[in-house]
C-alpha cells in the first residue's frame, strides 16, 4: 500500500515538474464547484461571527445610511 502511494506521489511530482507555467496554471486553476463555494461561504460566515460580532461594546456604532 505504501509503495503504491509513494509511486503515485512520485509520478505526480514528475508530471507537475514537466508542465510549462501556462499548462500548470490551467491544470490547477479550476472554477470552484457550487458545493465548494457554499463551504467557503459557511467558513467565512462562521469566522466573521467569532471575530467581528460586537458583544457589549459601548463604543460600537454601526454605520448609518446617508
Amino acid at each position: 500500500m505504501k509503495i503504491n502511494q509513494y509511486s503515485q506521489k512520485e509520478k505526480q511530482k514528475e508530471f507537475e515538474q514537466n508542465l510549462s507555467f501556462q499548462e500548470w496554471l490551467n491544470y490547477f486553476q479550476k472554477e470552484p464547484t457550487i458545493k465548494e463555494l457554499d463551504e467557503m461561504e459557511k467558513d467565512i460566515n462562521k469566522h466573521n461571527k467569532q471575530f467581528f460580532n460586537p458583544l457589549n461594546n459601548t463604543s460600537y456604532h454601526p454605520l448609518q445610511g446617508a
